[in-house]
């Protein structure tokens, strides 16, 4: 062993210790129980995997800036069409150390609606809006033209 790694030893060793001091055989048990209740939740550990990345997928949600990597998902798209959105200007960016970029989950709410494919429903209100704004605006007026 090298150095590095007996120093790693003797400080997980020293984790344990601290760890059993002040702890009794029957706190133990306890604690195992408890983990082995929570545990059997789940039938494999690919459902236990499943749900950690469902708790992620919610901490995710919370941010309000997103990364390229984490744009990209969000949109569905590849990073590197990020980047060209970004370029372009479509999305405002923020590199709070000029390097990193981020990008507001709002500003991706806004982009996205700005590509709207109608429904039936959609069209046939949008069109009764504007016939209303139309029957309600006054008549053209003809004025005569006094120079003349």
């Amino acid at each position: 062993m090298n150095r590095n790694e007996i120093e790693l030893l003797l400080s997980h060793i020293e984790g344990l210790q601290k760890f059993l001091e002040g702890n009794t055989l029957e706190g133990f048990r306890q604690e195992i129980l408890r983990v082995e209740k929570f545990l059997n939740r789940f039938g494999t550990l690919d459902e236990l995997i499943g749900y950690i990345e469902k708790i992620e997928k919610v901490a995710y949600v919370a941010k309000d800036f997103l990364s390229i990597s984490e744009v990209a998902d969000f949109l569905q798209i590849s990073k590197s069409t990020v980047y060209k959105l970004t370029a372009s200007k479509e999305l405002t960016v923020y590199k709070p150390t000029g390097k990193n970029i981020f990008i507001l989950r709002s500003d991706l709410n806004k982009w996205i609606r700005r590509y709207p494919y109608l429904s039936n429903d959609d069209i046939i209100k949008n069109a009764d809006i504007i016939k209303t704004q139309i029957v309600k605006e006054p008549k053209y007026k003809h004025y005569k033209n006094e120079n003349r």
